[in-house]
């Protein structure tokens, strides 16, 4: 591999790392809410020379971004109950991309910050044996949640993932609008797979 072409993967991924750093999915209509009223959710990148390794969120419930906000790594919501999709990539010199997509239902505190920590995805199958892997298959995250006047809480939060793409759901509406995908129920998991119906 020439020195060049990793040169040229780095500096195309450390442009998408720079838009993604002061990107907002945000997925409620009152912007202006003080931070004390509403939660975020972040992602993160980590840069290693000719590696880099980072994860972006997909959806909030369903809801998807816009192409303005895609390369966000942070989402802000409304406290409460929700689910996040967020895919992982990985890159080395100038090849690579998405390795997993995993989605997790999370309790979100007023004012409280959480991340996804780096490098902290554990799958309960093996990057070689997800290759030709049919369905999906389980893991875990580590969430770090900061809040005012509390210390800083470290969980291990269980995930659905698939592997190298795709879009998770629980009902139709949390796909990509096509009069021919559907939210498809995958026995055993708590969530179901957009899929075109003749693919299911």
């Amino acid at each position: 591999m020439k020195l060049r072409s990793i040169t040229a993967g780095l500096g195309s991924a450390a442009i998408v790392g720079g838009i993604a750093a002061c990107g907002h999915f945000v997925t409620y209509a009152e912007h202006d809410l003080p931070d004390a009223e509403i939660a975020s959710v972040a992602c993160y990148s980590r840069y290693y020379f000719v590696y880099i390794e980072s994860c972006r969120i997909q959806a909030i419930d369903g809801l998807r971004p816009e192409l303005s906000e895609m390369f966000g790594n942070t989402s802000k919501m409304l406290p409460g109950s929700h689910w996040v999709e967020v895919a992982f990539e990985s890159y080395f010199g100038d090849g690579g991309g998405v390795t997993d997509v995993c989605a997790f239902d999370i309790e979100l505190r007023p004012g409280a910050a959480y991340r996804i920590q780096a490098h902290s995805l554990k799958t309960a199958i093996g990057h070689l044996a997800k290759h030709g892997h049919q369905g999906f298959y389980g893991g875990s995250i580590e969430l770090a949640m900061e809040a005012p006047a509390h210390a800083q809480e470290i969980r291990q939060i269980p995930v659905t993932c698939s592997f190298a793409g795709g879009s998770m759901c629980r009902k139709d509406a949390d796909c990509v609008p096509h009069p021919d995908i559907r939210c498809f129920p995958q026995e055993g998991f708590l969530f179901g797979a957009c899929r075109f119906i003749d693919a299911r």
